[in-house]
């Protein structure tokens, strides 16, 4: 669906990174993991054509990204949530979702909140409220909801439990889950290794910009001494 090759990317003169390649295949929820500073932001970044490409390619479904504008690919059914800012705080829930459905008709868009508060039950409860009001959990949840209301094939994620309580990020991974299962491809980068590995199918681990390892949920867990070394996790625990 989306591949990286020999990327080369940064901002301006500062490349962070270097000779990136990546496959990411559809209908798969894929993590990026590594420590702060590895160029994790800066790879979905680059995705969404949003960092100075120094080298290298990014193609979705073998057309080329790189050099495209950031709203062209959205257009493609690319929906990116990043971490900050990604709701509107003054407006309410119900009047932020109905935004993200603009484009559909009154009867598909009627039919589309309806969906969404069934897979979202909090977003239902909290309506009519300011968006700015909720807890960090549940704005994450409206966040996640823009992104799927756009009807993207594929949806990026800038870290989307940061700063939640364990119960609260559980119910966020649990629901990128369930939207895999409806055959939207994931690509998500996550601070907490534990809990991503958990949910996902294959995971990259950047390192200074590079990659240090790929392979599936289950060989990432089995390579214990790479976890330790990279994530600085020590043993993780497959439960």
């Amino acid at each position: 669906m989306i591949t990286v090759n020999n990327l080369d990317a940064g901002y301006g003169k500062l490349v962070v990174l270097h000779d990136v390649s990546m496959t990411f295949e559809a209908d798969k929820f894929t993590t990026i993991l590594g420590a702060n500073g590895s160029g994790k932001s800066t790879l979905l970044k680059s995705i969404m054509g949003l960092t100075t490409i120094v080298a290298g390619s990014v193609t979705f479904d073998g057309r080329e990204l790189v050099g495209m504008a950031t709203e062209s690919i959205s257009d493609l059914g690319i929906a990116y949530v990043p971490q900050r800012e990604n709701i509107f705080d003054a407006m309410s829930v119900r009047e932020n979702l109905q935004l993200a459905a603009r484009r559909m008709s009154k009867d598909e868009a009627r039919r589309a909140l309806h969906e969404t508060y069934d897979l979202f039950p909090i977003l239902a409860k909290r309506q009519s409220q300011r968006a700015g009001q909720l807890s960090g959990g549940e704005r994450q949840m409206v966040a996640i909801a823009i992104g799927w209301l756009s009807r993207p094939r594929l949806m990026i994620l800038d870290e989307p439990s940061a700063g939640l309580a364990p119960l609260v990020a559980k119910e966020v991974f649990e629901v990128l889950r369930i939207l895999v299962e409806k055959n939207i491809t994931m690509i998500v980068v996550e601070q907490n290794a534990r809990r991503a590995i958990k949910y996902c199918d294959y995971v990259y681990v950047l390192r200074s910009g590079e990659v240090a390892f790929n392979g599936t949920a289950e060989a990432c867990l089995a390579n214990e001494e790479m976890v330790k070394t990279y994530l600085s996790l020590g043993r993780v625990e497959n439960t």
